[in-house]
């Protein structure tokens, strides 16, 4: 039988019991997620003087380079970062804090992507920005100390998807890059395929759209229904689902995944895993049972503290391997 932790119970408990994800229009997701960051936001510890940031301009968008405070004797790899929110939630404030954390205890600089969301705008502008981003990032690298012959893409939930949509775009010759610009990836709970257009070989091991459909917290069925609703994304097939590009899985560079048990896109980063894996490609890929979608916005969970022990051996790897 799967069970939740008994941490996450504890949480649930502190929250009045409930379990609920994240449903409605955009102006009602958006004062669900914002209520949501406003109660965990006392949890945090104050912004560490280790890390500097400082926002810029990228056309209809913003960028915020998070970097030491204390200068490093040669240029950082550099992690090209995109928050979450299903495209139609979250902003730069939004995982501050996570960037931050990436910043103070691994050797890198995050860029972190202020992309346009969804209803104002339709897929594929997400992309479109995600990849202007990164253009700015390779032309703009040495005014920062990162090192742009060292660039992964990372990010979590929609986020995730992004990184990966970003690479999948760049290894194929269609950004106008340098299919060598992205070396790594790193994909915190994707969206890689569409339910029903999964691998022949992995179509019973598809499973979480279905078991995590509802009861389960933050985000279920509906709420990836009605985020692709606000946003569009399904028409741009595997610009936005990767999964969906078997022919450019052998391209890929090192990736690391994470997948929580009760999630419904537990199964497109196990299923994306195994692809990559058997196109050749080095993947690292941690799991958690017992767990929802993007658990470690939760500071207190006690998994919160073992996620970030994995995640900064999972970003250093990705480094590693460049």
């Amino acid at each position: 039988m799967r069970e939740y932790t008994p941490s996450w119970l504890a949480v649930e408990e502190s929250m009045g019991g409930q379990r609920t994800a994240l449903h409605g229009s955009p102006e009602e997701m958006r004062k669900q997620f914002d209520g949501m960051l406003a109660a965990l936001a006392p949890l945090y510890p104050p912004p560490s003087d280790a890390v500097e940031s400082k926002d810029h301009e990228v056309g209809n968008f913003k960028v915020r380079v998070y970097t030491k405070s204390r200068a490093s004797d040669a240029p950082l790899p550099i992690g090209l970062f995109a928050h979450g929110g299903g495209f139609v939630l979250g902003s730069l404030d939004s995982e501050d804090a996570f960037c931050r954390l990436l910043v103070e205890h691994a050797e890198t600089v995050i860029v972190s992507v202020g992309y346009r969301l969804s209803p104002e705008v339709r897929a594929p502008a997400h992309l479109e920005d995600g990849i202007a981003a990164l253009k700015w990032v390779l032309e703009n690298a040495q005014f920062f100390g990162g090192d742009p012959a060292k660039l992964y893409t990372i990010g979590d939930s929609a986020g995730a998807q992004m990184a990966l949509s970003i690479t999948r775009k760049v290894k194929t010759g269609q950004a106008k890059v340098a299919s060598d610009s992205v070396k790594g990836v790193v994909a915190l709970v994707p969206a890689a395929f569409l339910p029903g257009f999964v691998p022949k070989e992995y179509e019973q091991e598809y499973t979480a759209y279905e078991e995590n459909a509802t009861n389960v917290p933050i985000l279920d069925r509906q709420s990836t229904q009605q985020m692709v609703e606000h946003t569009g994304m399904t028409t741009c097939g595997a610009d936005y689902f990767v999964g969906l590009d078997p022919e450019s899985h052998k391209l890929f560079p090192p990736t690391y995944i994470v997948t929580c048990e009760f999630d419904p896109l537990r199964d497109d980063g196990i299923v994306l895993a195994k692809c990559l894996e058997n196109a050749g490609v080095p993947t690292r890929y941690d799991h958690y049972d017992g767990l929802p979608h993007v658990f470690w916005i939760f500071p207190n969970l006690p998994e919160t503290k073992v996620f970030i022990e994995n995640l900064l051996k999972g970003v250093d790897w990705v480094i590693k391997q460049m």
